[in-house]
């Protein structure tokens, strides 16, 4: 029986390929085939999927990871692919909480220091990210037009090269999934600033909301799994079953709790539509960016 290949739209070593690769390896144990990750970043980690659904059969064989960016690059530029007729949602698998982060030398110490410093000098402050069109690089701009600053994002093509040039001292602050971020601030080498989940977590003390502190900035990011368009009901149905009991799995729910990620499945139905409505609802924070692509 042939690999069936799981592309992911970001580099090696971030909270999404750490993510997907447990994911495809508990899922293989129970198609009894094995499953191989191929990371393909680019165009807001849309380029994997996307590539998939012009290019490969809806045989089942290569399906790839889904994030928010999916649903919301198509807002942001002109794409020859659409997020809901070309693909077929097979499966939620999870979801993410991201953070705002610097280097824990830096002279930034709250949020309010950051906005300061970005308002005396108008483009000075730079956030990197795992890209261009990606959640982190949507919410460090929604962020900054919400506090009225100008910035300048840095996009790299991974977050672990995100990270590093925060720790190099190449950009002051970061916007990434928390998982991505914990192996920094553990060991002191960067500081959280702030959090976009809705409520402030036990695990995250200290750290506000971007909501507590007055930004109207809520962002839980669901991931999972899609393959292209007309995918037969059976075969969707065969990777759907395998990938939920992956995730429902003890050893995929110990890493949610070492990621800091939040279970969140769904059923082939219930994921199209999730997909549906999110696709609506992103395009006001798009706009709220200052991101939106001219016609």
């Amino acid at each position: 029986m042939r690999p069936i290949r799981l592309l992911v739209g970001f580099g090696p070593g971030g909270a999404t390929d750490i993510t997907f690769r447990k994911l495809g390896e508990l899922a293989s144990k129970q198609l009894g085939q094995p499953i191989i990750i191929e990371n393909k970043p680019g165009a807001g980690a849309t380029l994997a999927p996307s590539t998939m659904a012009k290019t490969d059969s809806p045989d089942g064989y290569t399906i790839a990871a889904a994030t928010a960016g999916l649903l919301r690059y198509p807002y942001m530029q002109k794409v020859d692919w659409n997020p809901i007729r070309d693909f077929t949602w097979i499966a939620g698998l999870g979801g993410y909480t991201f953070v705002l982060a610097v280097n824990a030398d830096s002279p930034f110490k709250t949020v309010g220091d950051l906005v300061a410093y970005a308002k005396a000098n108008p483009g000075g402050l730079t956030i990197a990210t795992a890209g261009a069109g990606t959640t982190m690089h949507l919410l460090a701009e929604a962020l900054a037009a919400m506090a009225g600053v100008e910035i300048t994002h840095v996009g790299y093509r991974s977050s672990s090269e995100a990270g590093t040039a925060v720790l190099g001292g190449h950009a002051m602050a970061t916007v990434d999934a928390v998982g991505t971020i914990l192996p920094y601030t553990e060991p002191g080498k960067m500081r959280m600033l702030l959090s976009f989940d809705p409520q402030p977590v036990d695990w995250l003390a200290g750290v506000p909301t971007a909501k507590s502190l007055g930004y109207d900035l809520v962002y839980p990011a669901p991931y999972g799994l899609v393959g292209p368009k007309n995918m037969p009901p059976e075969i969707v149905g065969k990777l759907y079953r395998a990938f939920k009991a992956a995730a429902d799995s003890d050893e995929y729910r110990k890493l949610l709790e070492t990621l800091r990620q939040t279970a969140w499945t769904r059923a082939p139905g219930e994921y199209e539509q999730w997909a549906r409505e999110f696709y609506v609802s992103e395009r006001s924070l798009v706009e709220s960016a200052k991101l939106l692509r001219q016609p």
